[in-house]
Parts: C-alpha cells; sequence; structure tokens
C-alpha cells in the first residue's frame, strides 16, 4: 500500500506548539521583532540590531546559559570584527572586551532586575571577571 497523503500522520511541529505554526502566526510588527536587552548604551556594541552591529552576542554564550541570557535580556548587537575577528569577543585577544561585557551584564542584571551579586552567581555560575 502506498500512502500519498501524510497529512495526519506526520506533524514536523511538538503538538503543544501546533497553534503557533508559521500558518497560523499573525504578522508581527517591527517593534516585536526587536529583542530584549537590559544592557547600557555603549560604543563599543548597539542595543538593536543594525545594518553595521548585525551579530547578536549573548553574554553568558555557554550551552548552559546562551538561553538564561536571552530571556534575561543580556545581549548585545557586534559587528562582525568585534564578535568573531582576531579581537572579536570570540577570537584569539578578545578576553578583554568578553570581561567587560560580563562585567557591564552584572551591573545591568543587579540594576534592572533588583537582584544582588550572590543571586546573579547563583543563576549564571561562576564568575570571572
Amino acid at each position: 500500500m502506498i500512502v500519498t497523503d501524510l497529512s495526519n500522520s506526520f506533524n514536523p511541529y511538538p503538538k503543544d506548539t501546533q497553534k503557533n505554526t508559521p500558518k497560523n502566526t499573525p504578522k508581527s510588527s517591527k517593534k516585536d521583532n526587536e529583542e530584549f536587552c537590559i544592557m547600557p548604551k555603549s560604543t563599543l556594541y548597539s542595543t538593536k540590531r543594525t545594518e553595521k552591529y548585525c551579530e547578536r552576542h549573548e553574554i553568558y554564550f555557554s550551552k548552559a546559559y546562551r538561553q538564561k541570557s536571552i530571556n534575561d535580556g543580556l545581549i548585545v548587537f557586534l559587528t562582525e570584527e568585534s564578535h568573531r575577528g582576531t579581537n572579536g569577543v570570540h577570537g584569539k585577544n578578545g578576553d578583554g572586551l568578553n570581561r567587560k561585557l560580563k562585567r557591564l551584564a552584572l551591573k545591568a542584571w543587579t540594576s534592572y532586575y533588583k537582584k544582588t551579586k550572590e543571586e546573579f552567581i547563583k543563576r549564571y555560575g561562576k564568575i570571572n571577571l
């Protein structure tokens, strides 16, 4: 027997998210597409995605903390060079920039959420500033 209609036997979306499939999702405005960011404004990065600052960087980017960073607003937008270049946060000489971003993220998180440094460490683990 050859089955030609697979619509009832296969669904690529998990059952709990079927209501939000791309077909049923209303068109969102540009404001809805902006990503949540609590980082202070700086000349090192942008808090919004622009043509120049187009690569999103999660301040705490390990597998365990990436989603927490996104949810907490600890993201910035970097240029390609300052993200993946030699002196970028993921480059071989980017440790200084990486630590600076982490210091700023700690201050931003504690003031925005009105929490202590110890609560931050509990959420994100040991911090090397």
